[in-house]
């Protein structure tokens, strides 16, 4: 089948699709900045396995969204989202890390979705799975970087919480602006 040359010249490297798809949205940006956060909060080494199951998951909701699933509201549950690890940052919960896995887990897929439902007919699968996977990783270190230099600050936990309160504020905007909702 041929598609052209713009087609062909846009979507040849699959991976760099993947990896550009979670950078276009500012959404996304900012869950995966907090879920980085979140993991340094959570403390016990949370930094290392929060964020890889956020990306498990994450694939596991690319996947269905490739596979044709129907999971209903997922660009609301995006949104929501960056509210309610906001919200987890602001009020810093140290979770059971068990929890706080859970979480992650149902974002992961609520994030992984529309990446598996907006892949190009041209593009690899796998490839394409691993670029969107690796730019939200990156997005997690950033976020564990971030909370990680707070501690050198005298009071790292209320600078991490000036953080998800600005991450609840820029999630109500989006909601406002975006959606219309209140």
């Amino acid at each position: 089948m041929n598609h052209g040359p713009l087609m062909q010249a846009l979507f040849t490297d699959s991976v760099s699709y993947g990896f550009s798809h979670p950078l276009a949205g500012l959404d996304h940006l900012l869950a995966m900045f907090a879920v980085g956060l979140l993991s340094v909060q959570v403390g016990r080494m949370g930094w290392a396995y929060i964020p890889a199951v956020f990306v498990l998951f994450l694939i596991i909701g690319g996947v269905l969204g490739m596979l044709g699933q129907t999971i209903p509201q997922m660009e609301d549950g995006i949104l929501f989202s960056v509210i309610a690890l906001g919200v987890l940052i602001v009020l810093q919960l140290r979770f059971v890390p068990w929890v706080a896995l859970g979480v992650v887990a149902v974002f992961g897929i609520i994030h992984g979705y529309p990446h598996g439902t907006e892949i190009p007919v041209v593009a690899n699968a796998f490839q394409y799975i691993v670029g969107f996977s690796l730019a939200s990783a990156m997005m997690h270190l950033i976020g564990v970087g971030i909370g990680t230099i707070c501690d050198v600050f005298p009071n790292p936990r209320h600078i991490r919480a000036v953080m998800g309160g600005a991450l609840v504020g820029a999630g109500l905007v989006m909601l406002v602006t975006i959606k219309g909702f209140f």
